[in-house]
């Protein structure tokens, strides 16, 4: 069975890993981590968004209850 070199593609251009330097590799680290963690945090965002949303409409709500009770 052929063994398979991992291919990494950046900007539409594949590039065998066993070819870039220790510093290319260091940077694609760093890219992945930092995708991680942009989708990390905007699934956190979104949480926070929803969140908000609610306990925003909450508030309105409970202020217009008070309006029609007075």
């Amino acid at each position: 069975m052929a063994e398979e070199t991992n291919v990494i593609e950046i900007g539409g251009q594949e590039y065998d890993p066993n070819d870039l330097t220790d510093k290319q590799k260091y940077w694609i680290t760093q890219v992945r981590d930092l995708q991680t963690k942009r989708a990390n945090a905007q699934f956190q965002l979104d949480q926070v968004a929803v969140a908000l949303d609610y306990f925003t409409n909450e508030l309105l709500g409970s202020l217009e209850k008070d309006k029609t009770d007075a």
